[in-house]
């Protein structure tokens, strides 16, 4: 098996069948072992009979982009549930590089490789859409995560339901200003389904008070957000908000606005750690500073990969399990800040303070 050096060495979490497993399915799954305290999966359609098939099993992950920390802390988790699966003989990660033309290469060149099971995230739902059908009608079990792909010719889904959670964001950001205000977007990669259906949800629940001066492709970089911000400010003078899908880049519109000398405003975004630390060290010297957060698990591919490797056992599972993330907000941002561990950890993860240090150290 193909591993990470540095977080396969130790099983990290339990696999508990009544905590964690997809066993449980007649309601929404509380994953207390994995998650801050209130986490639940829902299954959601009918349910997948899978096709019995000897194993063990070899799997791949075909990965849109790399470019950032919660990619690499997503590959962490899925490399050490393979490495802790006895039914997993072999686990590969093929990176798409952000590349919508590579990512549909990657994974016709997996079908060719006839893996067992493939995993994705995908850089764009529609385009990769045709190639998972593809390899659903070869009899591989397919199993997207995190970003939502086109149709239904998959095998199953995890992940948040992003039209919801964009739609959650956008009305505490306009409730934050009191319905009405200027404010600036950014997303993730240009073209991604799911920054797409958030941002529509979050225009559908904003006050009609709330004027949307601009929205960029910040493709949840940090460094890339404050530069595209900086852009923004100098543009318009007056921003009062800050919708982000991601908090990495709301990390960087809001450091774009330190260096600016610009009051701190309002700001969407998700479980990452440099964003609560900034929170923490900046709200009592910028009043109008607040945020609202929903928290993006690192490890919805654990449940993917399970998922997969039942189907492969001829068992049952849902055709989609939709995560319900947890709230971050002003009241409760210190259960999840952890100003021990680096800015680019998120923190509703599976993983060890160890394993997070060997990441960040890497």
């Amino acid at each position: 098996m193909e591993r990470n050096r540095h977080l396969t060495r130790r099983r990290f979490m339990s696999r508990s069948a009544s905590a964690l497993g997809i066993g449980a399915l007649g309601g929404q799954l509380i994953l207390p072992a994995m998650a801050q305290e209130g986490a639940m999966l829902t299954p959601v359609g009918d349910m997948v009979q899978g096709m019995a098939k000897d194993g063990p099993y070899r799997i791949a992950f075909s990965n849109g982009f790399s470019g950032n920390s919660w990619r690499a802390m997503a590959i962490a988790a899925l490399e050490a549930e393979a490495a802790a699966t006895p039914e997993i003989a072999e686990f590969v990660t093929v990176d798409g590089q952000g590349d919508i033309n590579k990512q549909v290469n990657d994974i016709e060149g997996l079908i060719n490789q006839q893996f067992d099971a493939i995993l994705v995230i995908a850089n764009s739902g529609s385009a990769v859409a045709p190639i998972l059908r593809d390899a659903t009608n070869e009899g591989i079990v397919t199993a997207p995560f995190n970003l939502p792909v086109d149709g239904t010719d998959w095998s199953t889904y995890v992940g948040t339901d992003p039209q919801k959670k964009g739609a959650s964001l956008g009305k505490w950001l306009s409730d934050a200003l009191g319905g009405t205000g200027k404010i600036v977007a950014l997303g993730g990669l240009p073209g991604n389904a799911y920054t797409a259906a958030g941002w529509a949800g979050a225009q559908e629940a904003m006050a009609e008070g709330i004027e949307v001066l601009a929205f960029r492709d910040a493709y949840w970089e940090e460094d890339r957000a404050k530069v595209i911000m900086a852009d923004m400010i100098a543009a318009y003078p007056e921003i009062d908000g800050i919708w982000c899908d991601g908090a990495q880049v709301g990390a960087g519109a809001i450091k774009a606005l330190l260096d600016a000398g610009r009051p701190l405003v309002p700001v969407t975004g998700d479980d990452y750690n440099g964003m609560l630390k900034l929170y923490d060290e900046h709200k009592e010297s910028h009043p109008g500073f607040d945020i609202g957060l929903m928290s993006e698990p690192t490890w919805q591919g654990i449940f993917a990969m399970r998922a997969a490797v039942s189907l492969l056992k001829g068992e049952a599972v849902p055709k989609q399990q939709i995560l319900e993330p947890q709230i971050i907000t002003a009241a409760n941002y210190q259960d999840y800040i952890r100003p021990d561990l680096p800015d680019g950890v998120f923190t509703d993860t599976s993983l060890t303070d160890d394993q997070l240090r060997d990441i960040f150290s890497a």
